[in-house]
């Protein structure tokens, strides 16, 4: 059963009920998750500064209320509250310049974590084993994942109880959709997107040089894919191993299987994922990027996407 509580600047809590529509929305290369709520119109309606959502007890989403509104007409009459996850605080607040040398994750948390409302994190207690440096302009969320892709090889990611996890996007579960034996689906769409993949990169690593480091992708060979960039590296801002993660970012784009169904799955993001259907076969190795969320007073339904697992 789904709960949705409102905090006041107060810290009061007020349950939010006559839900007339409610959707999440997950991704996993977006930083903070997102939440749209479209209440009966209530005039008693406190101004919310938080917002949680509860399932069977479990916290799947928490965080900041960016947009409050009332709504009126002859014709209609609700309130609409818009909201991101606890990431939007780091997002939102510019860092001190700093410099850290070998920080642990201890330290980047009571720094640039804590102080806005993020009470625990997952992960070891780490140190990077270089030195970091924060620039002016730098959000709290950028100098966080700066540490953790140099400490633990990855992005953070802000879970739906309002922690951060340095490990990523990290999910153990294992969802299989299935008509027969699983999660009941209502539609499939399978997309090879080859135009998103890249053959090669052409890199240039001196000034005074051409174009002569040559970074190719087996995938597109395979495929018969001739598709070219040019990178230049010369330059300090513009590191040669770009052009790699121009490749991978391109084939992990390229695939995806697209479900709807009617369960209501909040807590998959990350999850590992298969596809049992008797029309299209099975495919193994997913994992899931995406979830979208609705619920209306008369049904539910969720939009999964699942990629290739690396």
């Amino acid at each position: 059963m789904l709960k949705l509580i409102g905090i006041t600047d107060s810290e009061n809590e007020v349950e939010l009920k006559h839900i007339l529509s409610l959707t999440i929305n997950q991704e996993q290369n977006v930083p903070a998750d997102d939440l749209s709520v479209v209440l009966s119109y209530n005039s008693d309606l406190p101004e919310l500064n938080m917002i949680q959502l509860i399932d069977d007890d479990k916290v799947v989403f928490r965080g900041v209320v960016d947009e409050q509104q009332t709504l009126l007409s002859d014709k209609y009459a609700y309130n609409k509250i818009v909201a991101r996850s606890m990431a939007a605080v780091l997002l939102d607040n510019e860092s001190e310049p700093v410099s850290y040398f070998q920080p642990s994750t201890s330290v980047i948390f009571s720094h640039h974590i804590k102080p806005f409302g993020i009470e625990a994190y997952k992960g070891e207690n780490r140190a990077c084993k270089e030195a970091i440096n924060i620039s002016k302009g730098y959000t709290n969320w950028k100098a966080v994942d700066a540490f953790c892709k140099k400490a633990y090889g990855n992005s953070p990611r802000v879970e739906g109880d309002g922690t951060i996890n340095f490990n990523g996007l990290n999910n153990n579960s294992l969802i299989e959709f299935s008509n027969t034996n699983g999660t009941k689906y209502n539609s499939v769409k399978e997309n090879n997107k080859r135009c998103k993949i890249i053959s090669r990169v052409n890199v240039k690593l001196k000034s005074d040089s051409g174009y002569t480091y040559k970074v190719e992708n087996s995938l597109a060979v395979s495929k018969g894919i001739k598709r070219e960039r040019y990178l230049d590296a010369s330059v300090p801002s513009t590191a040669p191993d770009v052009a790699q993660t121009m490749i991978d970012n391109g084939n992990a784009s390229s695939y995806e299987i697209r479900i709807t169904t009617n369960e209501r799955l909040l807590n998959i993001i990350g999850a590992k994922a298969s596809l049992r259907d008797s029309r299209i076969g099975d495919r193994d190795g997913l994992y899931v990027c995406s979830v979208f969320y609705k619920l209306t007073p008369t049904r539910e339904m969720t939009t999964v996407v699942l990629k290739k697992e690396k």
